[in-house]
């Protein structure tokens, strides 16, 4: 068993999906894991929950960190559907493009993608900290009841379906904003909070170029 901390090499070519999972699980808290991925791999990362953070070079395939918790990722390459599915605690960081679904249903943690990210970004969002720095598809925000969805680079249609709580926050054009949202004026902590948001993602801009919407009847609890 490795000691915490330690460096781990995987190679994904050398082992099998569930082998991989496996000693992904052996990891002790704390590990630094580095995979070599030469393939799309489903369901990476699902289920993770001591604390490690995982370096991986190449694409990942769907659901990939699927309720990870205390996990931080960061990936050189592309994310498929669903990413950061119920995402619990920690960060992932896909530096290229990431399919439909993004973090949907996560009700924590932090997620950024530098590239483009398909429809229905930030899917019943429930707490957690979504980015995507390129534009994304339709219906982005559809459903989401908490947390934070900020879109630096466009959306499509309808943003906002459906929403009964958190923010989004969009830069760029937008093809249509549903009727369950509503833009408001942006407040000094929120403005605030955007700055520190998008220093987290690695962004060295401002907020002043954002809009900032609401649900238009938020669900009180």
């Amino acid at each position: 068993m490795a000691e915490e901390d330690e460096e781990i090499e995987l190679n994904v070519a050398e082992l099998t999906v569930k082998a991989l999972h496996e000693r992904l699980g052996e990891c002790p808290a704390g590990a630094q894991v580095h995979l070599k991925a030469s393939e799309r791999l489903h369901g990476l990362g699902a289920g993770l929950e001591q604390g490690l953070s995982l370096a991986i070079s190449g694409d990942v395939g769907d659901f990939a960190f699927l309720m990870s918790d205390q996990v931080d990722v960061d990936v050189k390459g592309h994310a498929g559907v669903g990413c950061g599915h119920s995402f619990v605690s920690g960060s992932v960081l896909i530096r290229g493009t990431a399919g439909d679904c993004l973090g949907a249903y996560a009700t924590g943690g932090f997620i950024a993608v530098h590239g483009t990210a398909g429809k229905r970004c930030g899917l019943g969002l429930a707490g957690a900290d979504v980015f995507v720095r390129s534009a994304v598809g339709d219906e982005a925000g559809y459903n989401m009841s908490a947390g934070t969805l900020v879109l630096g680079n466009g959306a499509g249609e309808n943003v906002g379906y459906g929403m009964t709580g958190g923010l989004i926050y969009v830069r760029g054009e937008v093809k249509s904003v549903s009727e369950s949202a509503r833009q408001v004026r942006m407040k000094d902590a929120e403005s605030l909070r955007l700055g520190l948001f998008l220093a987290r993602a690695g962004i060295k801009a401002g907020g002043a170029d954002f809009r900032v919407y609401r649900a238009r009847q938020e669900l009180k609890v």
